[in-house]
């Protein structure tokens, strides 16, 4: 009787100790609708892909609008119970008008150069004669109107006489930030979410509004701390910079740091996860560095990370269909971890879809113009 009592004893004392495997996905849609090609006609898919995906708690990013939002959230709802989304917000600053006539019209200013140097230019052609003929006149811009400047850039995609009307309206302030002030970030678990937490990092943010989203979920009854976000690309070479930093990348490499103290707050198990336009170089398996040394800080503070160490592989890669052009793979897409034992990774979502994009016929393409990246993890 007395030995029984002592199997029974080790073997509660064993199912205390016992470890989780717990897996986590990062996927960006890339429903980036009039940039990416056929946003429209691939949300569907994507949903459909989505909630037959196998992992316990996903991290979205790019889904821009509202409307692909509850599209996602609907179709994922008997697969992942529990979603977070932060809800949008438009966020204006500085005079009325926004931009003044003679800030952009007129000799050397921005919007004329534009119309006289690059008018009847599209695609790479126009970003170029924009960066090369008309980069200082944005630069001077920026140092007179900052807010105009980022203002401008962020109707990017819009109807081009209803967006100077609104920077010159004297009863109004422009947005400051493209799709509205969306972040396009969602978070769906297959496990409770216990706490939530926006993190703005509009302050710090150029066109797009940046951010995190940050969860306590409970597996299994054990607490793991979770931060889905996707900060600030490279956009040197297609957009000129407008921000308060002195590039793109100082900008990424401000929002990374500012989320890394913020991870540390809590002494939780952690899961860092997302889009950080920023990897290593690797050769070897064909993928270019981006920022890499804004991404060598976060295993500065202890993260370990296993694209880069383990699955090597791109998830922004130039055989995707919808890179058509793109002549450089990259590394970007990652799943940060600490306090948790890495058992493996791997690239997803690189199926090919057949879309019908409207008064054109039948054509393949792929799901996004990222992979998605997942990984499967031991929770001591």
């Amino acid at each position: 009787m007395r030995f029984l009592s002592i199997l029974v004893l080790v073997a509660l004392i064993s199912s205390s100790y016992a470890q989780t495997e717990v897996s986590f996905t990062t996927y960006n849609l890339g429903l980036a609708h009039t940039f990416i090609p056929y946003a429209k006609e691939r949300v569907e898919p994507l949903a459909k892909a989505l909630n037959e995906h196998d992992s316990d708690v996903v991290c979205l990013q790019e889904v821009w609008k509202k409307k692909d939002q509850r599209k996602i959230v609907k179709a994922l709802k008997g697969n992942f119970p529990f979603s977070f989304v932060e809800k949008t917000k438009k966020f204006r600053q500085g005079s009325k008008p926004t931009c003044k006539v003679s800030e952009i019209f007129g000799e050397g200013k921005f919007v004329s150069c534009m119309q006289n140097q690059c008018g009847g230019l599209d695609g790479d052609k126009f970003t170029d004669c924009i960066i090369n003929k008309c980069g200082t006149a944005l630069q001077n811009l920026k140092t007179e109107n900052r807010t105009c400047a980022s203002a401008l850039m962020a109707q990017v995609g819009k109807n081009p006489i209803i967006s100077m009307l609104t920077l010159i309206n004297p009863l109004w302030r422009a947005g400051q930030f493209a799709y509205k002030g969306s972040n396009g970030l969602m978070l769906f678990s297959k496990y409770p979410i216990k706490e939530t937490r926006y993190i703005d990092l509009k302050s710090i943010s150029t066109l797009n509004r940046r951010g995190a989203l940050q969860a306590v979920v409970d597996i299994k009854g054990k607490d793991v701390q979770v931060l889905c976000t996707h900060i600030s690309a490279d956009l040197s070479k297609t957009v000129p910079y407008t921000g308060s930093f002195s590039s793109w990348g100082e900008e990424n490499g401000s929002q990374l740091e500012w989320l890394l103290q913020i991870t540390n707050q809590k002494l939780l198990p952690t899961v860092f996860l997302g889009d950080f336009n920023c990897g290593e170089e690797d050769l070897a398996s064909g993928i270019t560095g981006e920022l890499a040394s804004n991404c060598q800080m976060v295993t500065d503070w202890g993260f370990s990370d296993p694209l880069a160490t383990d699955t090597r592989e791109c998830t922004f890669c130039q055989d995707n269909l919808l890179n058509e052009g793109e002549s450089e793979s990259f590394a970007i897409d990652h799943i940060f971890l600490k306090g948790l034992e890495f058992q493996s990774g791997k690239v997803t979502f690189k199926e090919k879809i057949t879309v019908k994009p409207k008064r054109e016929d039948k054509l393949k393409t792929q799901l996004s113009d990222h992979y998605g990246y997942q990984v499967k993890a031991i929770l001591p």
